[in-house]
């Protein structure tokens, strides 16, 4: 039973606030029957611990760090063959994991009966798209880059920085300048989005710790806002607070064609809303449903937004009324941790940086948006690939931050290290 409180310590936490004040989701319910579960081992009984555990698969199916839980227990409770059906499963997703190095799966490593998982785990440390992956650019500095968009009319990129509360431009030579008015008293500069036409340029802001740690002595730490800004001059042309106020951290951005800019808020588990890139910025899907909704795109017609939830995988959100359904999750795959989602016609690239190993999914969806039809692994095992966030589809490449600079900060939001390497932009060539 010792063994078992250490296994489940840290999954012992409540589910977030803001679900709980809601009515209870599958995302909210995965959290409190993980909690519960956790808690239950801990206790001693397994048995009420099997339960929850198993209900919270129910939930949320494909969740690698749950997958792991219940075969740990599994252990514990002498069910073998349960533990390394378990394992199978978590080899299936694509993912890495070594059970000799695990305190309660160790005793299976090298066995036969694992032998087909631990293969299969083995396989899974393959790189995938080095022959396809070559570098754009890089930022040096503690900036911390989050998004990359390319400015065709001036042959220029424009990099967000969140520790660096700022927007900066690189040229072709790789010149780095300021581009983002300076006299603008923002936050953190996260997600950017070119409006239809390309005239207008949207940025969402937030105080997270890197952008607080990073303002300048006496510095006000401003509300987080959606920025619409001239992208001839970098002036802030037009500032919308967001709902939540000072709890809000809207991040990744997608704008329709009629001009209508979505806002995922990732703290609050809300979608944001600018109608026709005008007005006040509104609620589309409160806190609740989702966990921490994170990159999104929207259909060509406008009417669906298919949203990343970090916890719980994709959602297909009604662009009007704000309905939102969870897109099932081809059998034997996970799309949990993911982060930036890119759109490409009836495809969707997918920066997954929650999982080991950090990757890049093409995620291919129906011809009515309601249903995954497949995904393939484009990049893996890379070492180019360090915290990648977002990107764009470029003359038929993918490019992306690769690497961000977000695992350099600690929890604070300070640099770790003194001489930190840069922030890379990369191009994986597409089929």
């Amino acid at each position: 039973m010792r063994l078992t409180a250490v296994i489940f310590a840290a999954a012992c936490m409540a589910a977030p606030a803001a679900q709980a004040q809601q009515a209870e989701g599958d995302v909210a319910a995965f959290f409190r029957l993980r909690s519960e579960g956790a808690a239950a081992a801990q206790a001693g009984d397994t048995s009420a611990a099997r339960a929850r555990l198993d209900e919270a698969d129910a939930r949320n199916p494909g969740h690698p760090g749950l997958t792991l839980m219940r075969a740990r227990l599994a252990m514990g409770e002498g069910r073998a063959a349960d533990a390394v059906a378990l394992v199978e499963r978590y080899a299936g997703y694509g993912l890495i994991f070594d059970p000799a190095t695990d305190r309660a799966l160790g005793p299976l490593a090298g066995t036969p009966e694992l032998a087909a998982a631990e293969a299969r785990l083995a396989g899974n440390r393959a790189p995938v798209g080095a022959d396809r992956l070559t570098p754009v650019l890089e930022v040096a500095g503690a900036g911390l880059t989050e998004a990359v968009l390319w400015d065709a009319a001036r042959g220029r990129w424009l990099v967000s920085q969140v520790a660096g509360r700022t927007v900066l431009s690189v040229d072709g030579s790789g010149a780095v300048k300021p581009f983002l008015d300076a006299g603008t008293d923002g936050g953190g500069v996260l997600g950017l989005a070119w409006d239809p036409g390309a005239s207008r340029l949207w940025a969402a802001t937030a105080s997270l710790p890197p952008a607080v740690a990073g303002a300048p002595a006496g510095a006000s730490s401003p509300s987080p806002a959606l920025l619409r800004i001239d992208p001839a001059t970098g002036r802030v042309t037009a500032r919308f607070d967001v709902p939540g106020g000072s709890e809000a951290s809207p991040g990744d951005l997608a704008v329709a064609s009629d001009g209508t800019v979505f806002v995922s808020d990732s703290t609050r588990g809300a979608l944001l809303v600018l109608r026709g890139g005008n007005g006040e910025v509104q609620t589309l899907l409160a806190p609740g449903t989702v966990g921490s909704p994170q990159g999104l795109v929207v259909s060509p017609d406008g009417r669906t937004v298919v949203v990343a939830d970090y916890p719980s995988g994709l959602w297909r959100v009604d662009a009007i009324s704000g309905a939102a359904v969870r897109l099932s999750t081809p059998e034997g795959a996970s799309l949990i941790g993911i982060d930036g989602l890119i759109l490409d016609g009836q495809r969707i690239y997918a920066v997954q940086n929650g999982v080991a190993p950090q990757r890049v999914l093409r995620i291919d969806l129906s011809a009515d948006w309601t249903s995954i039809t497949g995904i393939e692994v484009l990049a893996a095992n890379l070492p180019a690939i360090d915290e990648p966030t977002t990107g764009i589809v470029l003359d038929g490449d993918l490019v992306f931050v690769a690497r961000s600079q977000w695992s350099d900060f600690d929890g604070e939001g300070r640099p770790r290290t003194q001489d930190m390497a840069p922030a890379r932009i990369m191009r994986l060539a597409l089929d």
